[in-house]
């Protein structure tokens, strides 16, 4: 390139940065505010024109404290591109504000980063009360995720059904049971356990008073089940209801066999068997079952009558011989073993099974008496002492004359009892 060349582009470089400072200062016109654009006057004395002054002033210095550094630099960058000058590049002396613009995004975006950087400061050190809080919040979190695990397991993996134990059944076949209960093998023992209805091998199951459900570590179910005894038989046509010491009807029977004790209630309503015999009034229930175990406890199995037609005089009928008056339901275990140590201790020590007639024990439980009534015609064999035997809990000591017509020849001669009450009052 020669001088001439040189000298013509370098009027045409010069003449192009004229051209771009006459655009630059356009461009700064177009942007000035309308405040800076208005006439320069002469500043005002008034205190009140200084007083706004300051006020605007404070303002401007209050939105550019409250500015983030992204802001501020962004503002400052905007009027760094007003103020550009032309350079000299490669290609051409111009202004390249295209080049400026991503100089100062490429910082901009660097200044936000900073910005929203944590500074992380190092923090004070625990208390041991602290320490303590701590260790104890780990501890139960790893307590209660094993927990939690362990639980999941043994529901779902550990503690499968193997075996299946029915415990105490007389009367009925184990796949019956197994059914009303409710259990399978292969069934995890606890969700079985717990689904399990007892309650319903009680309900369909008459010989069933009570049945239990619970289960043996790692793979075993039990059902454990309390029989009904058969202990009242009620006459019900030309045969019998069976119904155990609660009142609930076992079955049906065409004769009394001799572990069974005839009841007498009068009408009942409820023939169905597994059902409770409803005999009008709740307590009912109570003086049978009461009555039961008394029986099981002192009878020896000699009882074979019950009538409790009349609830203000129950009578018991012992071995067919001897009438038992035990009145009111009130202490009957008391009166029937009273009348039970009478009998075996007084009327017939010997066990004869000869002695018939009537005792009556109703009122032993509040004035210590009790009373013999003989039956018209009944041979028996008495002692001739003057004094009944003595027992534990009770005396020879008579309130009434004790009377006897007997041999005096002979003292195990058979006599018959002429209508006399004997009366025996306990220590």
């Amino acid at each position: 390139m020669d001088s001439k060349d040189k000298r013509q582009l370098a009027k045409q470089r010069r003449e192009t940065a004229k051209q771009a400072q006459k655009f630059h200062r356009e461009q700064q016109k177009q942007h000035k505010k309308p405040s800076e654009r208005l006439p320069k006057t002469e500043a005002s004395n008034s205190k009140i024109t200084e007083a706004v002054n300051k006020r605007r002033a404070k303002l401007r210095e209050e939105r550019s404290e409250n500015l983030t550094r992204e802001e501020k630099f962004r503002r400052e960058g905007e009027k760094k591109l007003r103020n550009l000058r032309p350079q000299d590049h490669e290609d051409g002396y111009f202004i390249d504000e295209y080049a400026e613009k991503r100089r100062q995004e490429r910082r901009a975006r660097q200044i936000r980063r900073q910005e929203r950087e944590v500074i992380r400061r190092n923090k004070k050190p625990m208390t041991a009360k602290q320490v303590r809080i701590k260790r104890i919040l780990i501890s139960a979190g790893l307590f209660a995720a094993v927990l939690v695990i362990g639980v999941v397991l043994c529901l779902t993996v550990l503690f499968k059904t193997e075996k299946i134990n029915v415990i105490g059944d007389i009367y009925y076949e184990r796949e019956q049971i197994i059914g009303f209960a409710n259990v399978a093998e292969q069934q995890n023992i606890f969700i079985g356990t717990k689904n399990s209805t007892p309650g319903e091998i009680v309900k369909n199951l008459p010989y069933v008073e009570s049945a239990q459900v619970d289960f043996e570590v790692p793979d075993t179910i039990n059902i454990t089940v309390k029989n009904a005894v058969p202990t009242y038989a009620i006459k019900d046509g030309d045969g019998y209801l069976i119904v155990s010491s609660k009142g609930r009807i076992l079955d049906n029977a065409n004769y009394i066999t001799e572990d069974l004790i005839e009841l007498k209630c009068g009408e009942i309503n409820t023939k169905t068997k597994g059902e409770y015999i409803d005999f009008g009034d709740d307590s009912v229930s109570d003086i049978l079952h009461s009555v039961a175990k008394s029986f099981s406890a002192y009878g020896d199995g000699k009882i074979t009558g019950f009538d409790i037609s009349n609830l203000s005089n129950i009578i018991i009928n012992y071995d067919n011989r001897i009438d038992i008056n035990i009145g009111l339901p009130d202490d009957i275990e008391y009166k029937i073993k009273t009348a039970f140590t009478i009998i075996d201790e007084k009327l017939d020590p010997n066990k004869t099974g000869t002695v018939a007639g009537t005792l009556d024990v109703s009122t032993c439980n509040k004035n210590k008496i009790s009373r013999y009534k003989p039956a018209p015609i009944a041979p028996t064999t008495v002692p001739l002492a003057t004094q009944p035997p003595t027992d534990s809990g009770y005396s020879g000591n008579s309130v009434n004359d004790y009377a006897q017509e007997s041999n005096t020849n002979s003292s195990n001669q058979d006599v018959a009892y002429a209508e006399s009450t004997y009366t025996w009052q306990a220590e």
